[in-house]
Protein backbone atom coordinates (compact mmCIF):
# COMPACT_ATOMS: atom_id res chain seq x y z
CA UNK A 1 0.00 0.00 0.00
CA UNK A 2 1.39 3.26 -1.15
CA UNK A 3 1.51 5.75 1.73
CA UNK A 4 1.13 9.36 -0.10
CA UNK A 5 -0.27 10.19 -3.32
CA UNK A 6 2.80 12.09 -4.58
CA UNK A 7 3.35 11.20 -8.52
CA UNK A 8 6.76 11.28 -9.81
CA UNK A 9 6.31 14.80 -11.52
CA UNK A 10 5.15 16.14 -7.63
CA UNK A 11 8.88 14.97 -6.41
CA UNK A 12 10.42 16.51 -8.91
CA UNK A 13 8.80 19.43 -8.75
CA UNK A 14 9.42 19.74 -4.67
CA UNK A 15 13.27 19.26 -4.87
CA UNK A 16 13.61 21.31 -7.86
CA UNK A 17 11.44 24.36 -5.75
CA UNK A 18 13.90 23.58 -3.30
CA UNK A 19 16.70 23.90 -5.65
CA UNK A 20 15.39 27.19 -6.85
CA UNK A 21 14.59 28.70 -2.73
CA UNK A 22 18.76 27.67 -2.16
CA UNK A 23 19.66 29.67 -5.48
CA UNK A 24 17.99 32.60 -4.18
CA UNK A 25 19.54 32.78 -0.53
CA UNK A 26 16.28 31.95 1.62
CA UNK A 27 18.06 28.61 2.76
CA UNK A 28 21.39 29.45 5.05
CA UNK A 29 21.90 25.62 5.72
CA UNK A 30 23.20 22.25 4.45
CA UNK A 31 20.98 20.00 1.64
CA UNK A 32 21.45 17.32 0.24
CA UNK A 33 18.69 17.07 -2.93
CA UNK A 34 17.13 14.15 -4.56
CA UNK A 35 16.26 12.93 -7.46
CA UNK A 36 16.70 10.75 -10.58
CA UNK A 37 15.33 7.40 -8.45
CA UNK A 38 11.56 8.46 -8.35
CA UNK A 39 10.49 5.37 -10.38
CA UNK A 40 12.22 2.87 -8.03
CA UNK A 41 10.83 4.61 -4.56
CA UNK A 42 7.27 4.83 -5.63
CA UNK A 43 7.79 1.07 -6.23
CA UNK A 44 9.21 0.11 -3.29
CA UNK A 45 6.47 3.08 -0.92
CA UNK A 46 3.70 0.55 -2.67
CA UNK A 47 5.21 -2.08 -0.05
CA UNK A 48 5.04 0.00 2.89
CA UNK A 49 2.25 0.31 4.98
CA UNK A 50 0.94 2.39 7.88
CA UNK A 51 2.72 2.08 10.72
CA UNK A 52 5.98 0.69 9.68
CA UNK A 53 9.26 2.45 9.99
CA UNK A 54 11.10 4.34 7.59
CA UNK A 55 14.65 5.14 8.23
CA UNK A 56 16.30 7.38 6.19
CA UNK A 57 19.75 9.54 5.22
CA UNK A 58 20.90 13.19 4.88
CA UNK A 59 19.32 12.79 1.54
CA UNK A 60 15.93 12.31 2.57
CA UNK A 61 12.96 14.49 0.79
CA UNK A 62 11.33 11.86 -1.03
CA UNK A 63 11.33 9.17 1.70
CA UNK A 64 9.82 11.81 3.91
CA UNK A 65 6.99 12.85 1.12
CA UNK A 66 6.41 9.19 0.24
CA UNK A 67 6.22 8.03 3.82
CA UNK A 68 2.94 10.66 4.12
CA UNK A 69 4.66 13.78 5.22
CA UNK A 70 3.03 16.98 4.11
CA UNK A 71 5.13 19.23 1.87
CA UNK A 72 4.73 22.36 3.50
CA UNK A 73 5.77 20.50 6.58
CA UNK A 74 8.99 19.31 4.95
CA UNK A 75 10.07 22.63 3.20
CA UNK A 76 9.21 24.63 6.79
CA UNK A 77 11.72 21.95 8.17
CA UNK A 78 14.32 23.15 4.84
CA UNK A 79 13.72 26.45 5.21
CA UNK A 80 14.85 26.01 8.79
CA UNK A 81 17.76 24.25 9.07
CA UNK A 82 16.12 20.58 9.43
CA UNK A 83 16.91 18.82 5.89
CA UNK A 84 19.34 16.42 7.18
CA UNK A 85 17.56 15.84 10.25
CA UNK A 86 14.19 15.30 9.40
CA UNK A 87 11.69 13.23 12.08
CA UNK A 88 7.63 12.47 12.32
CA UNK A 89 7.17 10.07 15.39
CA UNK A 90 3.68 10.12 13.86
CA UNK A 91 4.91 8.63 10.74
CA UNK A 92 8.12 6.75 12.91
CA UNK A 93 9.92 8.69 10.27
CA UNK A 94 13.74 8.99 11.17
CA UNK A 95 17.26 10.12 9.23
CA UNK A 96 20.53 10.18 10.07
CA UNK A 97 22.86 12.00 8.57
CA UNK A 98 25.71 10.05 10.00
CA UNK A 99 26.31 7.27 7.34
CA UNK A 100 24.96 3.60 8.51
CA UNK A 101 24.29 5.30 12.03
CA UNK A 102 20.58 3.62 11.18
CA UNK A 103 21.21 0.50 10.48
CA UNK A 104 21.45 -0.51 13.70
CA UNK A 105 18.71 1.32 15.25
CA UNK A 106 16.79 0.03 12.38
CA UNK A 107 17.40 -3.74 13.63
CA UNK A 108 16.76 -2.71 17.59
CA UNK A 109 13.08 -1.67 16.23
CA UNK A 110 12.49 -4.43 14.23
CA UNK A 111 13.74 -6.32 17.18
CA UNK A 112 11.35 -5.23 19.33
CA UNK A 113 8.34 -5.40 16.44
CA UNK A 114 9.12 -9.30 16.44
CA UNK A 115 8.94 -9.55 20.46
CA UNK A 116 5.69 -7.49 20.54
CA UNK A 117 4.07 -10.18 17.49
CA UNK A 118 3.57 -6.72 15.57
CA UNK A 119 2.71 -6.72 11.86
CA UNK A 120 4.47 -3.53 11.06
CA UNK A 121 7.99 -3.47 9.58
CA UNK A 122 11.12 -2.13 9.41
CA UNK A 123 12.64 -0.32 6.25
CA UNK A 124 15.99 1.21 6.41
CA UNK A 125 17.07 3.24 3.35
CA UNK A 126 21.11 4.21 2.95
CA UNK A 127 23.46 5.42 0.31
CA UNK A 128 26.16 2.58 -1.35
CA UNK A 129 28.47 4.40 1.23
CA UNK A 130 26.65 2.97 3.98
CA UNK A 131 28.71 -0.44 2.74
CA UNK A 132 31.64 0.25 3.35
CA UNK A 133 30.88 0.58 7.03
CA UNK A 134 31.06 -2.18 9.76
CA UNK A 135 28.07 -1.40 11.33
CA UNK A 136 25.98 -1.80 8.41
CA UNK A 137 27.33 -5.25 8.34
CA UNK A 138 26.60 -5.84 11.74
CA UNK A 139 23.40 -4.78 11.54
CA UNK A 140 22.35 -7.11 8.20
CA UNK A 141 23.65 -9.83 9.94
CA UNK A 142 21.72 -9.51 13.11
CA UNK A 143 18.54 -8.88 10.90
CA UNK A 144 19.36 -12.03 9.05
CA UNK A 145 20.41 -14.17 11.43
CA UNK A 146 17.36 -13.57 13.97
CA UNK A 147 15.13 -13.28 10.65
CA UNK A 148 13.95 -10.14 11.70
CA UNK A 149 11.39 -7.44 9.48
CA UNK A 150 13.70 -5.61 8.46
CA UNK A 151 14.41 -4.33 4.73
CA UNK A 152 17.52 -2.47 3.78
CA UNK A 153 17.63 -0.55 0.68
CA UNK A 154 21.03 0.39 -0.71
CA UNK A 155 20.45 3.47 -3.06
CA UNK A 156 23.30 3.39 -5.50
CA UNK A 157 24.71 6.06 -7.23
CA UNK A 158 28.39 5.10 -7.18
CA UNK A 159 29.45 8.09 -5.38
CA UNK A 160 30.63 8.66 -1.83
CA UNK A 161 31.20 12.27 -1.66
CA UNK A 162 31.99 12.14 -4.99
CA UNK A 163 34.71 9.19 -5.23
CA UNK A 164 33.37 6.30 -6.91
CA UNK A 165 32.93 2.40 -5.87
CA UNK A 166 36.36 1.61 -7.76
CA UNK A 167 38.05 4.12 -6.42
CA UNK A 168 37.27 3.88 -2.82
CA UNK A 169 37.08 -0.45 -3.13
CA UNK A 170 39.61 -1.28 -5.53
CA UNK A 171 36.62 -2.95 -7.31
CA UNK A 172 33.44 -2.16 -8.65
CA UNK A 173 31.74 -5.87 -8.26
CA UNK A 174 28.73 -5.72 -5.83
CA UNK A 175 28.69 -7.35 -2.01
CA UNK A 176 26.60 -10.87 -2.20
CA UNK A 177 24.07 -9.05 0.80
CA UNK A 178 21.33 -11.92 1.96
CA UNK A 179 18.05 -11.24 1.16
CA UNK A 180 17.37 -8.36 3.73
CA UNK A 181 18.61 -6.04 1.54
CA UNK A 182 17.99 -5.10 -1.74
CA UNK A 183 19.74 -2.48 -3.88
CA UNK A 184 18.73 -0.56 -7.17
CA UNK A 185 20.82 2.00 -9.10
CA UNK A 186 20.50 5.65 -10.08
CA UNK A 187 21.89 8.61 -11.23
CA UNK A 188 21.45 11.63 -9.07
CA UNK A 189 21.10 15.06 -11.15
CA UNK A 190 22.52 16.89 -8.21
CA UNK A 191 25.95 16.79 -6.53
CA UNK A 192 26.60 15.67 -2.60
CA UNK A 193 25.69 19.04 -1.41
CA UNK A 194 23.72 21.89 -2.47
CA UNK A 195 21.94 22.23 -6.23
CA UNK A 196 25.18 22.64 -8.27
CA UNK A 197 24.31 26.01 -9.93
CA UNK A 198 27.71 27.16 -9.22
CA UNK A 199 26.86 30.31 -8.33
CA UNK A 200 28.00 32.71 -5.64
CA UNK A 201 24.81 33.02 -3.14
CA UNK A 202 23.99 35.80 -0.70
CA UNK A 203 22.18 34.27 1.90
CA UNK A 204 18.80 36.60 2.80
CA UNK A 205 19.16 35.85 6.73
CA UNK A 206 22.26 34.08 8.70
CA UNK A 207 22.15 30.33 9.88
CA UNK A 208 20.54 30.10 13.47
CA UNK A 209 22.93 27.58 15.36
CA UNK A 210 21.57 24.72 17.21
CA UNK A 211 22.36 24.80 21.06
CA UNK A 212 23.70 21.32 22.20
CA UNK A 213 21.65 19.91 24.74
CA UNK A 214 22.42 21.43 28.41
CA UNK A 215 25.22 19.02 30.48
CA UNK A 216 22.95 17.42 33.41
CA UNK A 217 24.54 17.05 36.91
CA UNK A 218 26.48 13.66 37.13
CA UNK A 219 26.56 14.31 40.71
CA UNK A 220 24.71 11.48 42.93
CA UNK A 221 22.70 13.11 46.18
CA UNK A 222 24.31 13.23 49.41
CA UNK A 223 21.58 12.89 51.45
CA UNK A 224 21.08 9.42 51.16
CA UNK A 225 19.52 7.14 53.52
CA UNK A 226 20.81 3.68 53.37
CA UNK A 227 17.95 1.35 53.76
CA UNK A 228 20.30 -1.85 54.98
CA UNK A 229 23.82 -2.25 54.98
CA UNK A 230 25.00 -4.10 51.97
CA UNK A 231 28.19 -3.91 50.21
CA UNK A 232 28.82 -2.34 46.60
CA UNK A 233 28.37 -5.76 44.39
CA UNK A 234 25.12 -6.74 46.38
CA UNK A 235 23.69 -3.24 45.08
CA UNK A 236 24.19 -3.51 41.68
CA UNK A 237 23.07 -6.98 42.09
CA UNK A 238 19.88 -6.24 44.08
CA UNK A 239 19.26 -2.55 41.36
CA UNK A 240 19.39 -4.66 38.41
CA UNK A 241 16.40 -6.99 39.92
CA UNK A 242 14.64 -3.93 40.83
CA UNK A 243 15.05 -3.20 37.10
CA UNK A 244 14.09 -6.41 35.79
CA UNK A 245 10.61 -6.29 37.87
CA UNK A 246 9.55 -4.25 34.73
CA UNK A 247 9.16 -7.00 32.03
CA UNK A 248 9.93 -4.52 29.30
CA UNK A 249 13.60 -3.94 31.09
CA UNK A 250 15.86 -5.73 28.16
CA UNK A 251 19.65 -6.12 29.48
CA UNK A 252 21.51 -5.90 26.39
CA UNK A 253 24.80 -6.57 25.81
CA UNK A 254 27.30 -9.79 25.46
CA UNK A 255 28.17 -11.98 28.59
CA UNK A 256 24.72 -11.40 29.78
CA UNK A 257 23.38 -14.51 29.41
CA UNK A 258 26.18 -16.85 29.66
CA UNK A 259 28.65 -14.60 32.59
CA UNK A 260 25.24 -12.47 33.96
CA UNK A 261 27.70 -9.57 33.20
CA UNK A 262 29.85 -10.67 36.27
CA UNK A 263 26.93 -12.74 38.33
CA UNK A 264 25.10 -9.33 38.68
CA UNK A 265 21.82 -10.84 36.52
CA UNK A 266 22.09 -14.24 37.78
CA UNK A 267 18.42 -13.96 38.90
CA UNK A 268 17.04 -12.45 36.15
CA UNK A 269 14.81 -14.22 33.73
CA UNK A 270 16.67 -15.29 30.71
CA UNK A 271 14.59 -13.75 27.79
CA UNK A 272 15.00 -10.05 29.56
CA UNK A 273 18.76 -10.74 28.48
CA UNK A 274 19.48 -10.38 24.99
CA UNK A 275 23.57 -12.02 24.48
CA UNK A 276 24.54 -9.39 21.43
CA UNK A 277 27.55 -10.44 19.05
CA UNK A 278 30.61 -8.75 19.69
CA UNK A 279 29.35 -5.55 18.14
CA UNK A 280 29.93 -2.27 20.37
CA UNK A 281 28.16 -0.14 18.46
CA UNK A 282 25.09 -2.40 17.32
CA UNK A 283 24.45 -3.27 21.13
CA UNK A 284 23.91 0.74 21.08
CA UNK A 285 21.82 1.12 17.86
CA UNK A 286 19.96 -1.87 19.01
CA UNK A 287 18.69 -0.06 22.83
CA UNK A 288 17.88 2.53 20.86
CA UNK A 289 15.43 1.35 18.76
CA UNK A 290 14.15 -0.94 21.65
CA UNK A 291 13.00 2.20 23.38
CA UNK A 292 11.07 3.56 20.76
CA UNK A 293 8.89 0.62 20.88
CA UNK A 294 8.41 0.70 24.51
CA UNK A 295 11.76 -1.17 26.11
CA UNK A 296 13.84 0.23 28.65
CA UNK A 297 17.50 -1.19 27.59
CA UNK A 298 20.42 -1.83 29.77
CA UNK A 299 23.24 -1.69 27.99
CA UNK A 300 25.91 -3.70 29.37
CA UNK A 301 30.04 -3.06 28.85
CA UNK A 302 31.94 -4.78 30.64
CA UNK A 303 34.88 -2.74 30.26
CA UNK A 304 35.35 1.13 29.86
CA UNK A 305 37.55 0.50 26.81
CA UNK A 306 34.88 -1.20 25.08
CA UNK A 307 32.39 1.83 25.04
CA UNK A 308 34.97 3.58 22.28
CA UNK A 309 33.62 1.10 19.89
CA UNK A 310 29.97 2.05 20.24
CA UNK A 311 30.79 6.26 20.44
CA UNK A 312 29.06 6.61 17.21
CA UNK A 313 25.80 5.47 18.39
CA UNK A 314 26.31 7.04 21.65
CA UNK A 315 27.32 10.22 21.07
CA UNK A 316 25.82 11.37 17.63
CA UNK A 317 22.80 9.48 17.81
CA UNK A 318 21.59 8.88 21.41
CA UNK A 319 22.94 12.03 23.33
CA UNK A 320 21.59 14.64 20.84
CA UNK A 321 18.63 12.73 19.19
CA UNK A 322 16.15 14.93 21.50
CA UNK A 323 17.53 17.93 20.45
CA UNK A 324 17.42 17.10 16.35
CA UNK A 325 14.57 15.75 15.88
CA UNK A 326 12.58 18.60 17.93
CA UNK A 327 11.55 16.43 20.36
CA UNK A 328 10.24 13.66 18.32
CA UNK A 329 12.28 10.88 19.39
CA UNK A 330 14.54 10.01 22.61
CA UNK A 331 16.20 7.03 23.87
CA UNK A 332 15.92 6.37 27.46
CA UNK A 333 18.57 3.68 27.39
CA UNK A 334 20.95 2.98 30.91
CA UNK A 335 24.02 2.55 29.96
CA UNK A 336 26.15 0.02 32.45
CA UNK A 337 29.73 0.28 31.87
CA UNK A 338 31.94 -1.54 33.87
CA UNK A 339 35.51 0.41 34.75
CA UNK A 340 38.13 -2.85 35.07
CA UNK A 341 40.70 -3.66 38.27
CA UNK A 342 44.14 -4.79 38.31
CA UNK A 343 43.21 -6.92 41.31
CA UNK A 344 43.60 -9.84 41.52
CA UNK A 345 45.43 -9.82 38.91
CA UNK A 346 45.89 -7.39 35.69
CA UNK A 347 43.57 -7.57 32.80
CA UNK A 348 46.34 -5.33 30.96
CA UNK A 349 46.58 -1.10 29.96
CA UNK A 350 43.16 -1.41 27.63
CA UNK A 351 41.34 -3.47 30.23
CA UNK A 352 41.83 -1.22 33.49
CA UNK A 353 40.83 2.28 32.64
CA UNK A 354 38.33 4.65 34.80
CA UNK A 355 37.28 6.43 31.41
CA UNK A 356 33.97 8.21 33.52
CA UNK A 357 35.86 11.90 33.26
CA UNK A 358 36.29 11.07 29.35
CA UNK A 359 32.43 10.14 28.72
CA UNK A 360 31.35 13.54 30.82
CA UNK A 361 33.24 15.40 28.46
CA UNK A 362 31.68 13.65 24.97
CA UNK A 363 27.82 13.48 26.41
CA UNK A 364 25.31 15.98 28.02
CA UNK A 365 23.68 13.29 30.05
CA UNK A 366 24.33 12.29 33.46
CA UNK A 367 27.32 10.09 33.66
CA UNK A 368 27.18 8.17 38.09
CA UNK A 369 30.59 7.09 39.02
CA UNK A 370 28.67 5.45 42.15
CA UNK A 371 31.69 5.31 45.11
CA UNK A 372 29.43 3.65 47.90
CA UNK A 373 26.50 0.78 47.86
CA UNK A 374 23.84 3.59 48.43
CA UNK A 375 25.31 5.32 45.84
CA UNK A 376 25.19 2.67 43.20
CA UNK A 377 21.26 1.86 44.57
CA UNK A 378 20.26 5.68 44.50
CA UNK A 379 22.14 5.82 40.47
CA UNK A 380 20.16 3.29 39.06
CA UNK A 381 16.83 4.52 40.78
CA UNK A 382 18.00 8.01 39.39
CA UNK A 383 18.03 5.79 36.03
CA UNK A 384 15.07 4.33 36.15
CA UNK A 385 12.95 6.99 35.94
CA UNK A 386 14.96 9.27 33.94
CA UNK A 387 13.77 10.92 30.32
CA UNK A 388 17.24 10.38 28.75
CA UNK A 389 20.62 7.84 28.92
CA UNK A 390 22.08 7.47 31.33
CA UNK A 391 25.61 5.73 31.86
CA UNK A 392 26.73 4.32 35.11
CA UNK A 393 30.29 3.51 35.97
CA UNK A 394 30.55 0.83 38.45
CA UNK A 395 34.16 0.33 39.58
CA UNK A 396 34.78 -3.64 39.37
CA UNK A 397 37.45 -3.10 42.58
CA UNK A 398 34.45 -2.26 44.36
CA UNK A 399 33.35 -5.47 43.59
Amino acid sequence: MNTTTMSKQDLIDFENGIADKFDNGEISYLVHLAGGNEDQLIEIFKEINEGDYVFSTHRNHYHYLLSGGSPADLEHKILNGRSMYVFNRKLNFFSSSIVAASPCIAAGVAWALKMKGSKNKVWCFNGDAAEDEGHFYEAVRFVDGWDLPCTFIIEDNDRNVNATKKERRGTDKNFPWPSCVRKYHYVCPYPQGGNGRNKWIEFKKPAVIENPPQRQSSDIPTNIVPEKNIKYFEAVKESMEKLAKDKNTIFVGYNVRHGSAYNSLKEIPLEQRLETPCAENLMAGLSIGMSFEGFRPVLFYERHEFVYNAIDSIVNIMDVLETISDGEFTAPVIIKAVAGSVKPFYAGLTHTGDLSNIFRTLVHFPVYSPKTAQEVSCAYELAKFSKTPVMICEKKEFY
